[in-house]
């Protein structure tokens, strides 16, 4: 089980080229990818998004990878000729000015701005793409690491709160035989209350029998206890599980809703809303399972 939030960082040197990936991901319906590269790997968008759909299968991924410059090696030495005449000429005029003897010296002159210009040649494409990937895979697996951490606290979370929903369920067993006797008798009270109204017995019958059906929730409970051992194994898979989760969870604040609703005493409905609020609970959590 993981979580859909987390953070990992990459680094990869190869042949001068230093590439730094960062890796965050966020909680999201789908999967949406995000890529922001420097201009030099533009190029590798597509790759890239299709390897971290690869790795990833739920939620906001945002990918983002800088380049480091400082030891990228210099393929080309460009020397530039007129600029270095216009210094030796200004040189010869400064000293014939200051009648100073000498010229100016080679080694000097090199070193002056712009005389030399380090021209670095392009990396080739799949040397770009090798670094790249390397560097995606390392923050790749770092997120993942992050992710699975956070997801075995929710698992710890999500357990615990089965655990209270299952009690209020088990609670709710001796409850569920006492609701159609307890509709029944709130019936012939309401009648007996009101001694001007005639009622065919046989109609009153039928009517109690109604009434008593509609409280029954033998079958909410059974369905909700269930679930919850549904929900028990989902926990337990690998892969991306969220969306079955939160299909189940929505079953079962319907059958705790249900129970709510068909409650003849005031032990059903306390119970009926404490499984309301675990489930509450519970699906607010798996907004950031995968």
């Amino acid at each position: 089980m993981r979580s859909m939030t987390g953070y990992g960082r990459g680094h990869s040197s190869k042949e001068g080229v230093n590439l730094t990936a960062e890796v965050k991901t966020v909680n999201h319906r789908y999967l949406d990818i995000s890529v922001r590269l420097p201009r030099p790997l533009q190029a590798l968008e597509v790759p890239l998004r299709k390897r971290l759909s690869e790795r990833f299968s739920r939620g906001r991924v945002e990918l983002s990878i800088t380049q480091d410059l400082a030891g990228a090696q210099a393929a080309l030495v460009s020397a530039n000729l007129p600029l270095a005449h216009e210094y030796a000429q200004a040189a010869q005029q400064i000293a014939q000015a200051a009648g100073i003897k000498g010229a100016l010296k080679l080694n000097t002159l090199v070193t002056l701005p712009d005389v030399l210009t380090l021209i670095p040649l392009d990396p080739q494409a799949d040397v770009l793409l090798d670094a790249a990937n390397e560097a995606l895979d390392l923050a790749c697996d770092a997120a993942q690491e992050d992710r699975e951490r956070e997801g075995g606290q929710l698992k710890a979370f999500l357990e615990q709160h089965l655990d209270a929903l299952e009690e209020a369920v088990s609670q709710l067993g001796p409850q569920a035989a006492q609701q159609p006797v307890l509709a029944r008798e709130k019936l012939q009270k309401r009648l007996a209350s009101m001694p001007e109204v005639q009622v065919d017995p046989q109609r009153l019958a039928q009517e109690i029998a109604l009434f008593a059906d509609r409280c029954d929730i033998a079958e909410e409970i059974n369905r909700l206890g269930a679930h919850c051992a549904q929900m028990r194994i989902l926990i337990e898979k690998d892969g991306s599980i969220g969306r079955d989760l939160d299909f189940l969870c929505q079953e079962m604040n319907r059958e705790a809703n249900t129970i709510c609703s068909k409650s003849a005493s005031l032990a059903v409905t306390r119970l009926g809303l404490v499984c309301k609020g675990e489930v509450d609970k519970i699906k607010e959590q798996l907004q950031n399972v995968e």
